[in-house]
């Protein structure tokens, strides 16, 4: 009869506990952080590009979401929010009280954050030529002509592809495994 560490009967030695394992993320929750960083870098992209046309040569320049629309700093909160949603998704699940759960808040703030963005592009600041004459012009009529850039179409594809995957976080399927992940022990590392 072997006899443990204690020297009474069987018992095994005590073990210290096996660390939890950190959450694994899978397809949609990594679609979904990196659509949410580029709708984040693509707010500070050019969105709109204006050119003066009345002087020779051309003056032109650029202007990105947030100088264009004050507006544009909900989406810029909004990423951040969903962000720390989706990073402490977990933690969240185990607060008390009456919150709305973490993928309601992912679905949300990507669908207004898509929303705003689409907004955003549309509403292009208008073009504009003056009616008086201007000494100091050679025509004597100024004219700015504005223009799309590439910085708010990327935002719209962020921002749609990150409300594609916020659905696919919210699966009962994605919710079904992350339950199950939670319940089981973390197995032992070799």
């Amino acid at each position: 009869m072997t006899t443990g560490a204690s020297g009474y009967g069987d018992s095994p030695a005590p073990t210290s506990p096996q660390p939890a394992s950190p959450p694994q993320w899978a397809g949609p929750d990594l679609i979904l952080g990196a659509a949410l960083v580029v709708l984040l870098i693509s707010l500070f992209l050019p969105w709109f590009s204006a050119k003066v046309i009345s002087f020779s040569p051309a003056v032109s320049g650029t202007a990105d979401g947030t100088r264009a629309h004050g507006y544009l700093w909900v989406v810029f909160a909004l990423v951040i929010v969903a962000l720390a949603v989706l990073i402490g998704r977990d933690a969240m699940g185990r607060l008390p009280g009456n919150l709305p759960s973490a993928e309601q808040m992912l679905v949300g703030a990507t669908g207004l954050a898509l929303l705003l963005s689409i907004l955003g592009v549309l509403s292009k600041p208008p073009g504009y030529t003056s009616g008086s004459n201007i000494a100091l012009l050679p025509d004597g009529h100024l004219t700015v002509a504005v223009s799309w850039s590439y910085g708010g179409f990327v935002a719209i594809l962020a921002a749609a592809a990150a409300l594609v995957a916020a659905f696919g976080t919210s699966g009962p399927l994605n919710v079904a495994a992350r339950a199950a992940r939670r319940a089981t022990p973390a197995s032992p590392s070799a």
